[in-house]
């Protein structure tokens, strides 16, 4: 007797929303927003917004 087909797991866009996440807030504070108010709008914690913009310079300085 054949299997139950599973469904399949379809492409998620995490990628991307976590992609768009970090150029947003690396933009904003670009634009000279503050990590709180961005953490806020966002509605992230303050470090982990912290820790985006940090670690999307370190990686436009690397390329």
């Amino acid at each position: 007797m054949a299997q139950p087909r599973t469904p399949r797991k379809r492409r998620g866009d995490r990628a991307s929303q976590i992609a768009e996440t970090w150029a947003t807030s690396l933009a904003r504070r670009e634009l000279g927003e503050g990590l709180p108010a961005i953490a806020q709008d966002l509605e992230m914690p303050y470090e982990t917004v912290k820790t985006y913009v940090k670690l999307t310079r370190k990686a436009l300085i690397s390329r």
